[in-house]
């Protein structure tokens, strides 16, 4: 039973070293983020020691057995809806909120039904015979993670204009329909091992998921960024049309002497929240470089992208009493056509308009 327990854990305790050393030498996140996953790794540990032992204190029929698998049953049951709780406030790190005081009330509510379960059954009960059996309140620990799980799904489906944001989606429904069936083969079938692997691999491929949203995302303005740019041309050039516009907006410089660079930083994301609340589904937001942007749309023709352009100009909020405006160049790309000149046709628009505001 010992070695059982050892050769189904043993592969997944490495795993997390191994993950915890990549959090910890990484650069793309902030000293909390990186703090919220090494908690998590430090809680996943923590339940897979504590279900092997369970496991290990299973065949014991003597005392010393019954409290110690009491013990390991409390820890299991207490700390499993504090992952997917960390999950959430890792999510929501990144937008800088925080939570008010009863998002904490499934896990506090679970961790006191499972302190009175040691004496009351609630949750959970072993006898003196060292025998497991499920209380009568037995799925709050289930409904408390549903909670959470739930709580991360939906603020990822609620981000709109982050990139990546339907595949972010699909993977986590994927992932609560993963630990759901292996909830239901542990206690159907009575396996073991089978939740907390599950919980591993998704908490480190949430973090490749995270590290990528990193690399495409530009953190100022809540657009894509270049390389996202880059990869998006790959994809169009000779296998898709699309309409795209070259933005970059009049006189930062201008903003940047007066009133300083963080002034600079406000009107380029005043331009760039006007256009993301402008934009239709089926049109995506670059930030090329520095003030300029690109947008690419493969439904609107180059008249339909100039009157949402036109509409996103309005929307731009004044920065130290001055609106902040830009100039724009729109191109259409059909199959055949060579995209880099469709691409310095937008340009050419892009200061031909330019020119012409300067002059009026």
């Amino acid at each position: 039973m010992f070695l059982d327990a050892l050769q189904s854990y043993y592969a997944p305790a490495i795993a997390l070293l191994v993950f915890a050393v990549m959090v910890i030498t990484d650069k793309l996140f902030s000293k909390r983020i990186k703090r919220l996953f090494l908690w998590e790794v430090g809680l996943i540990f923590l339940v897979i020691a504590d279900t092997w032992a369970d496991y290990c204190f299973s065949g014991l029929s003597t005392v010393e057995g019954f409290k110690l698998r009491t013990l390991t049953t409390f820890i299991n049951f207490a700390i499993s809806p504090c992952l997917p709780m960390i999950l959430v406030l890792i999510y929501e790190t990144e937008d800088s909120k925080r939570f008010p005081a009863w998002f904490y009330l499934p896990m506090v509510i679970n961790i006191v039904f499972s302190i009175l379960s040691i004496w009351m059954g609630f949750i959970f009960h072993v006898s003196r015979e060292n025998i497991y059996t499920r209380g009568p309140l037995f799925f709050i620990t289930f409904v408390a993670s549903g909670f959470y799980l739930s709580s991360l799904i939906f603020c990822s489906a609620r981000q709109r204009g982050k990139p990546n944001r339907k595949t972010e989606t699909l993977f986590l429904l994927l992932f609560l329909v993963v630990i759901g069936l292996a909830i239901m083969a542990e206690i159907v079938f009575h396996l073991h091992f089978m939740v907390w692997s599950a919980s591993e691999a998704f908490v480190i491929l949430y973090f490749l998921l995270m590290t990528t949203q990193k690399i495409l995302y530009d953190p100022l303005t809540g657009t894509y960024n270049r390389i996202a740019y880059e990869k998006q041309l790959e994809k169009i050039n000779r296998h898709s049309e699309c309409t795209m516009a070259m933005i970059d907006l009049d006189n930062l410089k201008n903003i940047n002497d007066e009133f300083g660079h963080s002034s600079g930083d406000a009107a380029i994301c005043s331009v760039a929240s006007a256009i993301l609340k402008t934009k239709g589904k089926h049109m995506w937001l670059y930030r090329f470089g520095g003030d300029e942007f690109v947008l690419l749309s493969n439904r609107l023709n180059a008249d339909e992208m100039k009157k949402v352009l036109k509409a996103a100009q309005e929307q731009c909020e004044e920065i130290q009493g001055i609106r902040p405006c830009f100039s724009y160049g729109v191109a259409e790309y059909r199959l055949g056509d060579d995209l880099n000149n469709t691409i310095l046709n937008a340009d050419i628009d892009m200061y031909r308009h330019k020119k012409n505001l300067k002059d009026i």
